[in-house]
């Protein structure tokens, strides 16, 4: 019994390891010209949208096409495949996780 205590112990700390360390190499992962984050806030007269960046711990700010932001909301997690557009980010495609 106590063995099986330390060993659902030892699986949740493995667990808990991995979600806490997978965010800081999501963009590298993700791939070229994309950011994965958490939405920070969301701007309609822009419009566009800040996310805190999981890799560099720094926010972020797209535009995007209004109905490109339907959906989503503060808090949630995304994948935003970018360009550059005069010096700014400009969202290309926003997968919500």
């Amino acid at each position: 019994m106590m063995r099986a205590n330390v060993m659902r112990l030892l699986e949740i700390v493995i667990v808990s390891i991995t979600l806490i360390a997978f965010p800081a190499f999501a963009c590298e992962f993700a791939g070229p010209d994309t950011h994965v984050g958490e939405i920070k806030a969301i701007d309609l007269t822009q419009p566009s949208f800040t996310i805190l960046d999981g890799q560099m711990k720094k926010p972020l700010t797209f535009l995007a096409a209004p109905e490109q932001l339907k959906g989503l909301s503060p808090g949630q997690l995304v994948v935003v495949k970018y360009s550059k557009v005069r010096g700014q980010l400009r969202a290309e495609e926003i997968q919500a996780r």
